[in-house]
């Protein structure tokens, strides 16, 4: 299983350093791989935690309150055992006030509808596109280690 620093997923989800921080202080968002534990250790997020991070991300985005964040992301963290890519079936629809998943229950739906949406948040593209900018950033860091010792290997060997 990938794991991927603070930096790394600021980079892919596309937020701050400090947003990332704010969010595991607040408990909306806490890395699931290894949690910081004072000044200077690191934040390790799996790939599921980058998931959340951007649904976060996006519904801030479209000026939902981060207490209803916090309800919809109880969902997609139910989902996270279930498959490799659990939470592509899910998907979103707000209009900025509330928020709602859409399920396989008619009812539902259709009293969803009845409402004047903004935005509707699928989470499998969510996921096939952070899975490719995690596939990116991994093979980034690798070949830059690689280099790194090919250099340092350079080094030792004409010393």
């Amino acid at each position: 299983m990938d794991t991927y620093d603070s930096k790394t997923a600021s980079r892919i989800v596309g937020v701050s350093l400090r947003q990332l921080q704010y969010w595991d202080e607040q408990d909306f968002i806490r890395p699931s791989i290894k949690l910081a534990e004072g000044r200077g250790t690191k934040r390790l997020y799996s790939f599921h935690d980058l998931i959340c991070l951007r649904v976060m991300k996006d519904l801030a985005h479209h000026g939902l309150s981060l207490q209803k964040i916090r309800r919809c992301l109880r969902p997609l963290k139910e989902h996270s055992s279930q498959t490799e890519h659990p939470a592509e079936s899910l998907k979103y629809l707000t209009d900025g006030e509330e928020l709602f998943i859409i399920t396989d229950d008619r009812q539902k739906i259709l009293a969803a509808i009845e409402r004047r949406f903004v935005v509707s948040l699928g989470i499998g593209n969510l996921v096939r596109e952070l899975d490719s900018q995690a596939k990116g950033a991994v093979l980034g860091a690798r070949r830059k280690r690689a280099k790194s010792q090919r250099l340092e290997e350079k080094r030792s060997g004409s010393a």
